[in-house]
């Protein structure tokens, strides 16, 4: 039975819609995070309020190249089983390539004007919330259908406490966390655009799984807004911390949101 060509074009648009979203994401952070001397104001307060920790708990502690390859084989594996060869190469492949684009972004291409402080070393995107993005993404991607919303929601719990850590710790810039999920996002999307689209799933964890990531995405994207705007009048470097907390939090969960709704449209072959 042949599909719909409105059909189909309109589950094309929703995948074009997501890519675009996360590019939009991903170059507003560079440029107000990075290029612009407000933004490099904003951030040096969020810096200021965090506490240096060369030796952070986990999971942040976690990542090495060791476990990232584990991690990588281990979900390939799964996805060959459940959907086939073609999501087991996008769950592998995909993580792989936005991981090393991390390094060269941050190390070869893009580059922090010295607005505020000399000789500021480039931080954008964050290599470790790459890792973890991309790593959830495959394995919302990799499992079956039935357990993909759990993913998704321990995926958005897992990104939400990693972008906590990475700030409090002062490891990272919100900018930089932005720009890692936004690689993540875009990643899996651009492959999923030139890939065969299915029906999305009437299951109903599926459909509240996306809509609760959804509301509580933008509720903390919100009240990040308003902390901002606060602690940008009132000076305080713990409320602009806990600001870009809120906000990193916030779009980890829009990106678990969006790895989910591309996993369920993405087409299985064996129909896992």
């Amino acid at each position: 039975m042949s599909i719909p060509v409105a059909s189909t074009a309109h589950r094309r648009l929703r995948v074009l819609w997501i890519l675009l979203f996360w590019l939009i994401i991903g170059a507003g952070a560079y440029i107000f995070g990075v290029l612009s001397s407000t933004g490099q104001a904003v951030e040096d307060h969020v810096l200021a309020g965090s506490e240096f920790n060369t030796h952070p708990p986990a999971p942040l502690s976690l990542v090495s190249p060791f476990a990232i390859g584990v991690a990588l084989v281990a979900l390939g594996l799964v996805a060959l089983w459940v959907h086939g060869i073609g999501r087991a190469l996008t769950v592998t492949l995909v993580p792989a390539i936005a991981i090393v684009a991390s390094q060269l972004l941050k190390s070869e291409v893009l580059g922090r004007p010295d607005f505020l402080t000399l000789a500021a070393e480039n931080t954008f995107p964050s290599g470790h919330m790459t890792v973890f993005a991309t790593v959830v993404g495959a394995a919302i991607f990799a499992f079956p259908r039935r357990i993909q919303a759990f993913a998704a929601v321990g995926g958005a719990v897992l990104l939400s406490v990693v972008s906590w850590q990475l700030l409090a710790y002062g490891w990272h810039r919100p900018s930089d966390v932005l720009g890692a999920l936004a690689l993540a996002g875009a990643g899996f999307a651009a492959v999923t655009l030139l890939t065969p689209l299915q029906r999305p799933s009437g299951v109903w964890l599926l459909r509240t799984a996306s809509i609760g990531l959804a509301l509580a995405g933008w509720l903390a994207a919100g009240i990040a807004i308003v902390l901002t705007l606060i602690a940008w009048q009132s000076g305080s470097t713990d409320m602009m911390l806990n600001a870009g907390q809120a906000g990193c939090i916030g779009l980890s969960l829009l990106a678990a949101h969006s790895l989910l709704r591309l996993a369920v449209l993405a087409h299985s072959p064996k129909g896992g």
